[in-house]
């Protein structure tokens, strides 16, 4: 017997197999009419939950998101699980430092994964206070202003731990709004929700200082880079200035004549540094960082500084 969306097995209550209430995953459920008030439905879990999954390599478990949680890692929002979309797979991260404590000006934090954890309503602090590699920062709570940003902080600097809270998210071409990651668009439409390179910056920005730069025309790199300081809103630095939480552009000779010159945009991320937050492109398809010199262009004249 089925209800619409579970296959059950209808038993009496007292059915040896299942009649302890209080086995994981399993509920019980009175079967009308009356006259069979007597015999339940037991459910099991939802399809695919405790399956095996894979992701890029690393090893997970199809758990609930609604019902089981991921502890100690974080669930991958790619359909890699049989069942629904509430299904998914749940990686705990085996990379050295993450899960351990750290503490940043006495602020008490966990060690995560940038690119893999995120850091969801606090922010990562780029200071070496974590063992293992560089995609292991301190992501701290609390304490900080609703863009998840510690108090003190420059504009610039809570627009990239804003964007931070994007990592692993997939690449969209067009993808991103002022309310998070949208669907990619064609001509490269492959079915991902996330951000492309410049959604990720615009959505940044919209969160910390309300500015849409996606109504106001200036969503892509091109209009964005080559815009009058006027109509951006924001002053333009030459590069050997930027800081954390500039806006870094790419594109060959970077001509503001021709459309196409300029088509990539990151976050800096450290004051004169060479690493940058970004959304690179459908094969690396993943919101991580990398490096400036490492992109394969050399950096556009003028970083954009929010403020």
């Amino acid at each position: 017997m089925t209800n619409p969306s579970q296959i059950g097995t209808c038993i009496l209550p007292n059915d040896t197999e299942y009649s302890d209430r209080s086995v994981e995953g399993a509920v019980f459920i009175v079967v009308l009419p009356p006259s069979y008030q007597n015999v339940q439905w037991c459910l099991k879990s939802e399809t695919g939950v405790g399956t095996s999954c894979k992701v890029n390599g690393q090893s997970g478990t199809c758990l609930s998101v609604s019902k089981d949680g991921c502890s100690g890692g974080h669930f991958d929002p790619v359909n890699y699980c049989p069942g629904s979309q509430d299904v998914q797979c749940c990686l705990k991260s085996s990379e050295t430092g993450v899960g351990t404590a750290c503490n940043v000006g006495g602020q008490s934090g966990t060690c995560l994964s940038v690119s893999r954890d995120g850091c969801a309503g606090g922010h990562f602090d780029p200071g070496n206070y974590c063992p293992g590699s560089q995609d292991v920062q301190c992501c701290l709570k609390g304490g900080s202003s609703g863009s998840g940003c510690s108090a003190g902080s420059t504009v610039g600097q809570c627009v990239l731990s804003k964007a931070k809270e994007a990592a692993g998210l997939p690449y969209a071409w067009g993808g991103g709004s002022c309310k998070g990651p949208t669907h990619d668009n064609p001509p490269w439409q492959y079915g991902e929700i996330g951000f492309d390179c410049s959604g990720l910056v615009c959505w940044a920005v919209c969160q910390v200082t309300g500015r849409d730069l996606f109504s106001a025309g200036l969503r892509n790199t091109h209009p964005m880079y080559c815009a009058s300081e006027s109509k951006l809103g924001y002053k333009k630095y030459p590069y050997s200035q930027r800081k954390a939480g500039d806006a870094v552009f790419f594109g060959g000779a970077c001509s503001c004549g021709d459309s196409e010159s300029i088509h990539h945009v990151g976050l800096v991320m450290s004051d004169g540094g060479n690493q940058m937050w970004n959304a690179p492109n459908d094969d690396i398809n993943k919101v991580m960082a990398m490096s400036i010199s490492g992109f394969g262009e050399s950096p556009c004249p003028y970083v954009i500084r929010f403020t």
